[in-house]
């Protein structure tokens, strides 16, 4: 049930792309500031209480409507699931980006690939380098492939019904949100909103940046993952990045091996997207395997 709930997202997604920004990503952004405003006191026991409240705003009433929509009819929790996913997931929209910035750069636009990137990344891009813009890309690409489809993947998986599609971006969110908060005189709010996200993200960050490995240049994915991941403004990061970075063969920054990017790296990067999808599938294809065993 769980790989045709994705296969059905998927091709919902396709059929009618989700335009802008994700409404339900959106929501999570606005109850993370609602909780700081409500319940930051600038230390790390109202960080953790901001955050337990949190979590239990949101995982509690999911999981009392996934036990309804399963005592209703299989079927029920399967189209909620499906629902979760659509609102969720975000392979096309990176491929798409990624798509898009390629073909301005070989348009030789650079001002437009800019543009696109600075959108996707709600941050604006202060070059029209073309290889400055790929390179931008191609990190930001791997991050949200990460972030946006293969670790919500992984805990849809892993959890019991919907609950991992609900826990890691909100707990993405918040340790976002709240990062402002680290440093100043609330630097303690935000402390535990970031080492939750970082254990909660720690074994998906491992299995992406192994993924990444099979789907593209196995040793070299391998090595940088091992030697280079620590040299990343963000270690957590880093492994997804320096793994992804090997695996397509080129520097990303202190990570990677190779010449830098280009624009063709794009498209290499979004036939390995496509390449790690499949994989997923497989997998998904497997533990169904499994239980019906």
């Amino acid at each position: 049930m769980s790989l045709l709930a994705l296969l059905a997202a998927l091709l919902a997604q396709h059929a009618r792309p989700v335009k802008g920004a994700q409404p339900l990503l959106a929501f999570y952004g606005r109850m993370c500031l609602s909780a700081a405003k409500r319940l930051n006191a600038g230390d790390r026991n109202s960080g953790i209480l901001a955050w337990l409240v949190l979590a239990a705003a949101l995982l509690v009433p999911v999981a009392l409507v996934a036990a309804l929509a399963a005592a209703i009819h299989p079927v029920v929790l399967w189209a909620l699931e499906v629902a979760l996913l659509y609102a969720t997931l975000r392979f096309f929209s990176t491929t798409g980006s990624l798509r898009a910035i390629e073909r301005s750069l070989r348009d030789g636009d650079t001002s437009a690939a800019a543009s696109t990137l600075g959108l996707w990344r709600a941050e604006p891009l202060e070059s029209d380098d073309a290889a400055t813009i790929a390179r931008h890309a191609a990190e930001h690409g791997l991050r949200e492939a990460h972030q946006g489809t293969f670790a919500p993947l992984f805990w849809y998986l892993v959890l019991p019904g919907p609950l991992g599609l609900v826990l890691y971006p909100l707990a993405l969110r918040a340790a976002r949100s709240w990062e402002h908060l680290v440093e100043g005189e609330d630097r303690d709010f935000g402390w535990f909103a970031a080492r939750a996200f970082h254990a909660i993200d720690w074994i998906p960050q491992h299995v992406s940046a192994f993924v990444f490995a099979v789907a593209g240049n196995f040793e070299d994915a391998l090595y940088c993952w091992r030697t280079q991941a620590m040299q990343w403004t963000r270690p957590e990061e880093g492994i997804v990045l320096a793994s992804g970075a090997g695996a397509l063969g080129v520097k990303l920054g202190e990570v990677g091996a190779g010449e830098p990017p280009r624009e063709d790296t794009l498209a290499s990067l979004e036939g390995m997207l496509w390449r790690v999808l499949v994989v997923w599938m497989i997998v998904f294809l497997l533990a169904a395997a499994l239980q019906v065993a």
